[in-house]
C-alpha cells in the first residue's frame, strides 16, 4: 500500500498574514517585536496575528530573522589544538565555562569549529582557502599553537576576534584578554618576604622557550623592590638551551635541593607545575621539611594531575572567558575601532607548601 505523502510546506509569514488578513510587514513587526515605521499597532491586531501563528503552525526561520537583524547570533569557538570535550579538571575548562556564561547572557549562541583542518590535517581558520568563522559573527581563539599568518589575515579582513592569552605577532595589533603573569609573581615574591624569607630562588622551565610571559621580569621586580636581588638565586635543569646570564644550570633535582638548603634558601619559586611535582617528591624522599624548611610555589596552573598541596599562582580563567566575550560584543559595534585588550589580575592558592620557615 502506497504510503501517503504529509505536506510539509514550511508556514510562512504572507500565510499569517493572509490569515490574519494584514500586511507582512506588520506580521514581521509583530513577530519581531518591532514597531512598523510610524504606524502603532494596536493589541486587537497582535493578538489577531498571534492567533494565526498558532492555528497555522508557523516557526519563525531563525537564520533569516538574524540576517535581518544584521547579526547571525553566534559566537565562534575555534581552537589550534583539540580541547573539546573538555572535562572539569582541563585547563581549558574554565575559560570555555566563561565563553559560554557569558554568550548565554548576550543572547547568543555557541559555535565550535572543530572539523576545519588543512592539507595536513592541522586545525585551520582557512581550510579550503575561505575563513570557516565567518559563520559566526566573531570569534573567541584560544589554546596554543596558533598560525600567526592566519591571525594577520583575519584582521586584515577585518574579522573581529579576541584571543584567550596575549598575543603579540608582529606586525599586526589583536585583542586579546591576558592574565597579569608579571605582577601576580611580584606579588608572590612580596609574600614570601611577608613570611620572612628572605633568600628566594627560582627554578626555571627547561624547555627551550619560555611559554608563558612575563613570569621571569616578574621574580626580578619582585627582588629588587624588595632589595633582595643578590640573595635571589635563578636555576634551571637543562643543560640542552643555554640559559639567561646569573642562571645556573643543575643537572638533577637532588643537587638542586642540596644547593637550596647548603645557601640558606628557604623559598622556591617554580615555573612549571610538572617540575613543580619532581620537587615535592624529592623533598619528601629527603626528609626535608615543608614548608618550615623550604617554601614551595608553583607559577603554572595544574595539568589533570597536579602537584597536591603545591602553592601556585591562580589564573582567573573562567573570567578571562567571560571577558572575551564581553570584548568581542564591544568589537561587533559599529563605532569601535582598533584592537581591545584587558589583562586581569592573578591570584595566589597557598595549598599545603606556602609559610614562614622555621627559626635557624
Amino acid at each position: 500500500m502506497a504510503r501517503r505523502r504529509t505536506d510539509v510546506r514550511r508556514v510562512s509569514q504572507a500565510d499569517v498574514a493572509r490569515r490574519a488578513e494584514v500586511s507582512t510587514g506588520i506580521v514581521s513587526s509583530v513577530i519581531n517585536g518591532r514597531d512598523y515605521g510610524s504606524i502603532r499597532v494596536s493589541d486587537a491586531t497582535k493578538e489577531r496575528v498571534w492567533a494565526a501563528v498558532r492555528e497555522l503552525g508557523y516557526v519563525p526561520n531563525l537564520a533569516a530573522r538574524n540576517l535581518a537583524r544584521g547579526s547571525n547570533r553566534l559566537v565562534g569557538v575555534f581552537t589550534y589544538q583539540p580541547v573539546f570535550p573538555y572535562e572539569s579538571r582541563d585547563f581549558y575548562h574554565d575559560f570555555l565555562i566563561g565563553v559560554e556564561e557569558a554568550a548565554e547572557q548576550h543572547d547568543y549562541n555557541l559555535l565550535m569549529i572543530t572539523a576545519a583542518k588543512d592539507d595536513q590535517g592541522r586545525r585551520s581558520v582557512y581550510a579550503g582557502g575561505v575563513n570557516n568563522l565567518q559563520l559566526a559573527d566573531g570569534a573567541v581563539l584560544v589554546g596554543s599553537g596558533e598560525d600567526v599568518d592566519e591571525l594577520t589575515r583575519m584582521t586584515q579582513e577585518g574579522f573581529p576576534f579576541v584571543y584567550i592569552g596575549q598575543r603579540r605577532p608582529a606586525g599586526v595589533d589583536i585583542s586579546y584578554v591576558a592574565a597579569d603573569y608579571r605582577d601576580g609573581t611580584r606579588a608572590i615574591v612580596q609574600r614570601l618576604y611577608d613570611l620572612g624569607h628572605r633568600r628566594i630562588a627560582m627554578l626555571q622551565d627547561p624547555g627551550t622557550g619560555e611559554p608563558v610571559p612575563s613570569r621571569r621580569p616578574g621574580f626580578a621586580d619582585g627582588c629588587v623592590e624588595l632589595g633582595i636581588a643578590a640573595e635571589c638565586p635563578q636555576f634551571t635543569m637543562s643543560a640542552d638551551r643555554n640559559p639567561d646570564p646569573g642562571v645556573r644550570v643543575m643537572e638533577s633535582i637532588e643537587r638542586l635541593v642540596d644547593e637550596l638548603r647548603s645557601g640558606g634558601v628557604t623559598a622556591l619559586v617554580i615555573e612549571q607545575d610538572s617540575t613543580a611535582a619532581q620537587v615535592s617528591d624529592v623533598v619528601a624522599r629527603l626528609g626535608v621539611k615543608v614548608p618550615g624548611d623550604l617554601s614551595l610555589v608553583s607559577l603554572s596552573v595544574p595539568p589533570l594531575v597536579p602537584a597536591s598541596g603545591v602553592a601556585r599562582l591562580q589564573i582567573p580563567r573562567r573570567e578571562m572567558g567571560r571577558r572575551a566575550v564581553e570584548m568581542l560584543m564591544q568589537l561587533l559595534q559599529p563605532d569601535t575601532t582598533g584592537p581591545v585588550r584587558v589583562t586581569l589580575e592573578c591570584g595566589l592558592d597557598e595549598g599545603t607548601t606556602l609559610g614562614p620557615p622555621d627559626p635557624a
